[in-house]
This record gives structure tokens, sequence and C-alpha cells, in this order.
């Protein structure tokens, strides 16, 4: 099955690349598309999901985040694509970083120190900030949020962050079940 995942910018699409072997291991083909920002993603959320389907896309599920909106539903509403067939909008409650934030892990194996989340990281008030200062401790400088995406990104595991952060649950269990949620049996 292929599958189009649009996302806001280049550190959400180095992050999701890590994960190609889980996709590939549910025989899903998939293909991520930055778009630039949130703002982006809602002017273009059209002809994104016109392209997709034109190559082939069994499904097209946007990822945007919630920063900046009042609730997940109007994420949802701005970017326009409820009701649509093939289309699926999955909102990041806070930041793609919070997911990273929420794999006890992989923060540790980055910054060679004990690290465990608090809890669900959905709340986190800025996680990217977070994450880079977490970053700063090896490294001795605040990475930007492009090198963070790729310092974690081998060890990063949505199974792990799955267990902390409620949107990185819903987008896994959606990806586990996409057969069902697109209607082929």
């Amino acid at each position: 099955m292929k599958i189009f995942l649009i996302v806001e910018g280049d550190c959400d699409e180095i992050l999701l690349e890590s994960q190609l072997d889980w996709f590939n291991s549910l025989g899903l083909y998939v293909k991520i598309v930055p778009t630039d920002g949130k703002l982006n993603m809602i002017k273009k959320a059209r002809a994104h999901y016109t392209a997709a389907i034109n190559c082939g896309a069994n499904k097209v599920i946007f990822l945007p985040d919630k920063h900046g909106d009042e609730c997940a539903l109007v994420t949802r509403r701005r970017i326009g694509m409820n009701g649509l067939d093939r289309a699926t909008t999955i909102v990041i409650k806070c930041e793609m970083e919070a997911w990273i934030l929420a794999d006890g892990q992989c923060v540790r194996a980055c910054i060679g120190m004990q690290y465990r989340p608090a809890g669900q990281t959905d709340t986190e008030v800025d996680p990217k900030q977070k994450l880079q200062t977490q970053l700063k401790r090896k490294y001795g400088y605040l990475p930007s949020g492009l090198e963070a995406a790729k310092l974690v990104a081998s060890h990063f595991s949505i199974h792990r962050a799955a267990r902390n952060n409620t949107s990185a649950k819903r987008f896994k269990e959606f990806i586990e079940n996409i057969d069902r949620n697109c209607g082929f049996n």
C-alpha cells in the first residue's frame, strides 16, 4: 500500500524517514513530503492531496502540529482535508520534538547521560528548546532543529515514543491498522 505523509518540515521528514523499516515491515511504501511549515501545509493541502492521489496514494496523511492553535480540532479544520475519501489528519499535540522527548532511550543515547521523560510529553511547553538544551549537554553548543533531528533520528523509535506521547501513540496505531482505516481487507 502506498501512503503519503505530508509533514511541516525537514526535521519531521528526517525523523519519519528513520522509521522506514517499520513502515516497510507493515507492507507500506511511504513517501514523505515536507511543506515548509504549517501555514504552507494549510495553503497547499489540496494540491498536496491531489498530487499524492495522482501518484497512486492509497492514503494521504497530514501531520501538522497543534502549536499555536487552541485545540487539535481547530488545527484539523485549518488543514481542511476532513471528509476527503483518502485523507486523514493526525494532529501532533505539541511538536514532533515532543515525540523525541517521549523516547527516553533515544535521548539517553544521544546525550550519553540518564534521561527519562517526566510523564506524557504532549504538554511540554517548548519541546524543541528542551531537546536542543539536552543535546547541548553533550555537544557544547545549541544545535539547530535540523541538526537535532539528524543527531537523534537513528536512535528514535515510534514504539517507545508512543508510551509517553498520545499523538505518537495515535499515529502508530493508525499506521498499524491502516488496512482497516482505508477500508481494505
